[in-house]
């Protein structure tokens, strides 16, 4: 029997969906590389090493803001991923393939995605393409074959989109330049700027994960996490105490912008769409979405249900699954996606 995958080449994650058997693979997005040609690590190994190699090895993700950018190394990395799935979960080869792509995204820049499928080793029959946005709107439990709009913001790693769906299209969508990535930038500027203090991507990622407060805390119900890092002026090794006040005023710049054009896109819509979203609300998903309180700030500011999705940042990837498993959101793939790869062998 056929079986068909769904792949969500993220920016920060790389998550594989196989039909009849959920997601498969699910894994940073990085690698490994040694001497600019060996690839000697991927997903959470590769991201394991991140900090701690040394100058020949360098850690890196063949994937920004959603579109590839190292297609030698991403092509390398999906054929040793694929190998090892295939052991486990049986031969990829000539299967069909569902991959997401960001809505922004180009034409040149999606077949560059479906060419990069079609050269895998596991010579794939199929490779249809859908936006990442329909996808997460379909995993977060939104009914696209309605004739009803929604409006769905998925924040990334690198890019923030934000769109109103209905029967299964785009009526209008708008992309930040920023996401996950962007906060853990400005959390190792801030702890460096105020402490002197140098901290990491895993560092910080951490501080985001267990202290990020879309809401202001109050001071008595602060939250401290100690870190670990590098004094700038002593240069020597030393730990610090953070506190969720802090990360808030860190970060807080790049949730407010969130906010504002989710605002003006609401205030720009037709009003029959309008009228739709007070009714179903606005869903939240994507690895950010699970900052504490950011839900309850946007619902706020909106006067609209927001819905968090549990597990946010899977939302893409089950979204391709239920494409794959259910005939009646076939169309999802075959009508919104003009590259497709037939019989591919």
């Amino acid at each position: 029997m056929a079986r068909v995958y769904g792949i969500d080449p993220g920016t920060s994650t790389l998550r594989i969906y196989q039909k009849g058997a959920g997601i498969i693979y699910n894994q940073k997005n990085m690698m490994a590389v040694l001497d600019g040609k060996k690839i000697i690590a991927t997903g959470d190994e590769a991201w394991e090493m991140e900090g701690r190699t040394p100058a020949n090895i360098e850690v890196v993700s063949p994937i920004r803001s959603g579109v590839l950018a190292q297609v030698k190394n991403m092509l390398a990395m999906l054929n040793i991923i694929f190998d090892k799935l295939g052991e486990e979960y049986g031969r990829m080869n000539g299967q069909e393939f569902i991959v997401a792509s960001p809505s922004y995204a180009t034409e040149v820049e999606k077949k560059a995605l479906v060419d990069l499928i079609a050269e895998c080793d596991i010579r794939p029959k199929r490779i249809r393409v859908v936006d990442s946005p329909l996808a997460a709107a379909l995993g977060a439990g939104v009914n696209l074959r309605e004739c009803f709009g929604a409006m769905v913001i998925d924040i990334g790693a690198d890019t923030t989109e934000i769109a109103v769906l209905s029967l299964g299209g785009t009526v209008v969508s708008r992309m930040l330049k920023f996401g996950g990535n962007r906060l853990d930038e400005s959390i190792i500027g801030a702890v460096r700027k105020y402490y002197n203090f140098a901290i990491g991507r895993k560092t910080a990622e951490q501080i985001k994960i267990k202290l990020g407060d879309a809401e202001h805390p109050e001071e008595d119900n602060t939250v401290a996490l100690k870190v670990f890092g590098r004094d700038v002026v002593s240069g020597l090794p030393k730990s610090i105490a953070v506190d969720s006040l802090f990360v808030h005023l860190a970060i807080k710049e790049h949730l407010d912008k969130i906010a504002e054009v989710v605002f003006n896109m609401l205030e720009h819509i037709p009003p029959e769409m309008s009228a739709d979203i007070m009714e179903s609300g606005i869903y939240l998903t994507g690895g950010v979405s699970g900052i504490k309180n950011l839900d309850k700030v946007l619902a706020e500011m909106t006067g609209l249900k927001v819905y968090k999705c549990d597990n946010g940042s899977e939302t893409v990837a089950m979204g391709l699954g239920k494409i794959a498993e259910d005939p009646d959101y076939d169309f999802l793939a075959e009508k919104y996606s003009t590259l497709q790869v037939e019989d591919f062998r």
